[in-house]
């Protein structure tokens, strides 16, 4: 499995754009993740929303998330990935562009969504091993040492 795959958020929370924000949020909070995949009726990305679109599109605009549907707060033409888009790419993407979850799809099929959180951490403990190696053979006893 592609190592993007392996460390996303999978399946990724999926809802119809005519979903309320509350119920939205609600598959969010069950799922566990700040966003949730917005997927028209024929199975393509509709769009994406956020934590950040329910602040920005939804309370700082007094919308009622009773009411108002998800097609209607969230991020249209989202930037996607691929499944072997790299580590360091989809962290680099993130980055420069303020992101903290990225769709990764295949074709028209969301296979996952990566997130800046999961990224990081994954590096972060390739580092901690590479740095553990190291430390291992410095300070191993043998033959020179």
């Amino acid at each position: 499995m592609d190592p993007l795959l392996k460390i996303s958020h999978r399946p990724a929370t999926r809802v119809p754009p005519e979903e309320t924000i509350c119920a939205t949020v609600q598959a969010m909070v069950r799922d566990r993740t700040g966003a949730a995949a917005v997927m028209n009726p024929d199975g393509t990305l509709a769009g994406i929303f956020t934590e950040r679109d329910l602040m920005t599109r939804v309370v700082a605009l007094h919308r009622d998330p009773e009411t108002t549907v998800v097609g209607d707060a969230m991020t249209t033409q989202p930037v996607t990935i691929t499944s072997d888009t790299s580590l360091e790419q989809a962290l680099e993407i993130m980055v420069s562009n303020h992101f903290r979850h990225l769709p990764i799809v295949d074709g028209d099929e969301v296979m996952g969504m990566a997130t800046v959180r999961r990224v990081l951490k994954h590096k972060l403990d390739e580092g901690k091993e590479e740095l553990e190696s190291v430390v291992s053979f410095f300070t191993a006893d043998g033959i020179g040492g």
